[in-house]
């Protein structure tokens, strides 16, 4: 088993280092539960710099595509994934004088090393819809709680009972 890829996240700001790389879905263990199936890989960049207000910051880009389970059909439903967000490393004591308006900033302890593959794994799992579902008209289940699928309701059947 390999180590997992930490980096300091002040010096990687400021030396403005780049990090490339993929990670198989299967190996992202809280994203594995999650998904229809372990197929699949999602990219990431991690690009450091230093903000015009002093702060390193490193921005965090993350693509690919999922496989979820349609809610709807129980069926594979590709999920694409396309996120950036940026990740500004302050000291622990400086946590409370973060302003309200750069809540758009995941901030992190400038004294802890950053788990590159944890961080991945975060930033997919935020993208991930809470009840994925193919669109209505692309799913094999949509019509069956209708009226139009020709099959009878099982509930209709009940209500028919409850007026009786």
């Amino acid at each position: 088993m390999s180590a997992r890829a930490t980096l300091d996240g002040v010096q990687f700001a400021a030396a403005a280092r780049r990090l490339e790389g993929e990670f198989d879905i299967a190996a992202l263990p809280r994203l594995r539960d999650m998904v229809h199936d372990h197929a699949g890989t999602v990219r990431y960049r991690l690009t450091g710099h230093q903000r015009a207000d002093g702060k390193a910051a490193v921005r965090l880009e993350v693509s690919g595509a999922v496989r979820l389970t349609c809610q709807r059909c129980l069926e594979a439903l590709e999920q694409p994934v396309d996120s950036t967000r940026e990740l500004v490393f302050v000291e622990q004591s400086g946590f409370g004088e973060i302003a309200e308006e750069e809540a758009e900033s995941d901030y992190l302890d400038a004294g802890q090393p950053l788990d590159v593959e944890e961080a991945v794994e975060d930033e997919v799992l935020l993208c991930l819809p809470m009840a994925p579902r193919h669109a209505a008209d692309q799913c094999p289940a949509a019509g069956a709680g209708g009226t139009d699928s020709g099959k009878p309701r099982p509930f209709a059947v009940l209500s028919q009972l409850k007026k009786h």
